[in-house]
């Protein structure tokens, strides 16, 4: 029965990978832009190895081996960083299309991270807006993400990188934020 349940639940990653592959290509604009110390950019595949271990030690929850998979694929479509001087990555933003989202073209904004030394300094909504411009061509009507309840902070970055709250999540509990998009 666990077998069964394994080869279930890996069609299931690989059939998402696969729609969002598809559905990524061409996605963003190519935009750079510099502000202040920080440079914004879209992410590369190298880009994973300086991001994961900056996931793995802001989340309680390491990436799951077949989001990894998706972002080495397509990390220049649905991964966005913000780096200093020095080249460090200091913050990230990754989307992927949920399949309850697909359907109305709705890019989901994943995970937020940002380094301990950057935090409190409107860095995530920086990142997110800059995410969303780099969308805002007509591809998709909008984007989406949760803020669960007990984090204020993920809430009022959404909000300051213009989502807003549309409605309650159950599982997981949390705010569901969206962002229209202009439409094509």
């Amino acid at each position: 029965m666990n077998f069964i349940h394994e080869v279930t639940e890996s069609f299931t990653h690989l059939k998402i990978i696969a729609q969002n592959y598809f559905k990524s290509r061409n996605l963003r604009k190519d935009s750079t832009v510099n502000e202040g110390e920080l440079t914004f950019r879209r992410g590369n595949r190298g880009d994973l190895e300086k991001i994961v271990p900056l996931h793995n030690s802001i989340f309680s929850r390491p990436f799951l081996d077949w989001l990894l998979v998706l972002y080495k694929l397509r990390a220049s479509a649905l991964v966005s960083v913000a780096v200093n001087k020095s080249g460090d990555i200091v913050a990230y933003d990754i989307y992927m299309f949920e399949p309850s989202e697909i359907k109305d073209n709705i890019l989901h904004n994943l995970y937020v991270g940002v380094h301990p030394d950057y935090q409190n300094q409107g860095l995530a909504g920086k990142l997110r807006r800059y995410s969303a411009d780099c969308y805002d061509g007509g591809r998709i009507s909008g984007l989406s993400t949760l803020a669960p309840f007990s984090n204020v902070k993920a809430l009022r970055s959404a909000q300051k990188a213009g989502y807003a709250i549309t409605k309650a999540s159950a599982k997981p509990a949390a705010y569901y934020l969206f962002r229209y998009l202009k439409k094509a």
